[in-house]
């Protein structure tokens, strides 16, 4: 009860303060997607957008934000899931389309309609952002020179090891400044069988194609591998666990209709996911070996 009712206090006093819209969500049975309509916007809200609120309310989030389109994130999926799974969700993301980092309070779905309250926190990550592109203009540098060292020669994916160095960079902005991330780690089924019947160099053809699959299915941010053999780990950093599972669902769908088999067969795989919650490296790895091994008792197909 007490938690309704700071939330009401809430609500309240950022109407006044903060941007905040009310949404509602319809699916399209024609594309099979989520469309996100802007019913009513406070006069805050054209902060955001830069755009008057006269040209906002009744437009698809996709109008309003043109760039959405192509991302990689499919916003309006992500949102309405948030709101319909949740009483209260709470995202907070960059959004290329505002050039601003945005914490969204969702909350109050009813019938496809919910509200959410917005708040500007750009400046509050400016100096850590800065701090980081010095970092990553210099670790560019010195990735430049080592490159060489830390890529697997036949995929051009990130070789285990660095992987493993890099975590360390997720693990402590998870700690300082509470960046989530999360694991993925897939492990290919048909290869012994691929070696056997087409011979390694195909096998090293179909090891090529998906290692492209995968670049091009991960943002910069991303850090992926070719963990051994059969084997790919990839490091999602800044998403939670909603956004986490929507980048691997898209990904398993781009695994089984880009990659086919010599015999016309879609490729196998299974793998397991999961959220970074303070282990070592050591127990992220063992988690993640434990659940794929699981996964396979399932059958083809599952990520855990």
């Amino acid at each position: 009860m007490m938690e309704n009712i700071k939330l009401n206090n809430f609500v309240f006093m950022s109407n006044y303060f903060e941007p905040f819209i009310t949404c509602e969500s319809k699916y399209n049975e024609t594309t099979q997607e989520y469309e996100l309509f802007i019913i009513n916007a406070n006069k805050h809200f054209s902060n955001i957008t830069g755009v008057p609120n006269s040209e906002i309310i009744n437009k698809k989030f996709t109008e309003i934000c043109p760039s959405t389109k192509t991302s990689i994130f499919d916003w309006p999926l992500i949102i309405t899931n948030a709101a319909m799974t949740s009483d209260y969700k709470i995202i907070e993301q960059y959004f290329d389309c505002f050039n601003k980092f945005l914490k969204l309070f969702i909350f109050g779905y009813d019938k496809g309609i919910f509200h959410i309250i917005i708040q500007d926190i750009t400046n509050k990550k400016q100096l850590n952002r800065i701090m980081l592109e010095k970092n990553r203009q210099i670790e560019y540098l010195v990735e430049d020179m080592r490159s060489k060292n830390d890529k697997d020669s036949l995929t051009g994916l990130y070789n285990y090891q660095f992987v493993l160095d890099s975590l360390d960079t997720s693990i402590r902005n998870y700690n300082e400044e509470h960046i989530e991330f999360s694991l993925l780690l897939i492990d290919f089924l048909n290869f012994r069988k691929i070696n056997l019947n087409f011979g390694f160099k195909l096998a090293d053809k179909l090891l090529e194609e998906i290692a492209e699959c995968i670049m091009t299915n991960t943002r910069k941010i991303d850090v992926s591998c070719r963990y051994s053999g059969d084997k790919f780990l990839i490091v999602y950093n800044n998403v939670n666990t909603d956004i986490a599972k929507i980048l691997i669902d898209r990904l398993k769908k781009t695994l089984k209709k880009t990659i086919i088999l010599f015999d016309g067969s879609e490729i196998l795989f299974n793998g397991s996911m999961i959220d970074y919650s303070g282990q070592t490296k050591e127990q992220l790895i063992i988690e993640l070996e434990e659940n794929v091994k699981k996964s396979k008792l399932l059958g083809p197909g599952v990520i855990l």
